[in-house]
């Protein structure tokens, strides 16, 4: 982990679902990737995951979450899964991103009280603060009032 010390940028899922599905952020979340080391979280991963099964499920009409939940015990459910899985890791290993552990509960839960976020994205500040990580590859607007924390890419925080 020492060579990740103060170097790197830690992917959001923001980032990382934008370059699974193609959208207007795309562009811009294959600028982040051409940084290195990249390095991500366990609960980045968790989320990326979350949203692509619900975009999977979209794409097939279902958009309520509750549907979501009664349709992924289905034989459906388990393909949508088992490819939402396969999308998130294969992105992570073709780009070399290092999955750091998360921060603990009660880093997590000062980091919340400090910058006021919700647990999610203190969970991912008290991590990269953790890991000596101030390089941010977002898209989430939250995260922009972190003393500290740079955000990319440029090229999009630069237009807000």
């Amino acid at each position: 982990m020492s060579t990740l010390r103060n170097t790197g940028t830690f992917l959001d899922s923001s980032v990382i679902v934008n370059l699974i599905v193609d959208t207007e952020l795309t562009e811009f979340a294959e600028k982040v990737i051409e940084d290195f080391p990249l390095l991500t979280s366990e609960t980045v991963i968790d989320e990326s995951i979350y949203v692509i099964i619900r975009k999977l499920f979209a794409l097939r009409g279902v958009r309520n979450r509750f549907d979501v939940k009664r349709r992924i015990l289905t034989p459906e459910g388990k393909e949508i899964i088992n490819e939402a899985i396969e999308l998130v890791v294969e992105l992570i290993e073709e780009n070399d991103v290092a999955i750091v552990r998360d921060a603990d509960i009660y880093l997590t839960m000062a980091t919340m009280k400090e910058y006021l976020l919700l647990p999610h994205d203190a969970k991912i500040i008290a991590t990269m603060l953790q890991n000596g990580v101030r390089k941010l590859g977002t898209f989430d607007e939250d995260f922009k009032r972190i003393d500290g924390i740079l955000l990319v890419p440029e090229e999009y925080w630069g237009q807000k």
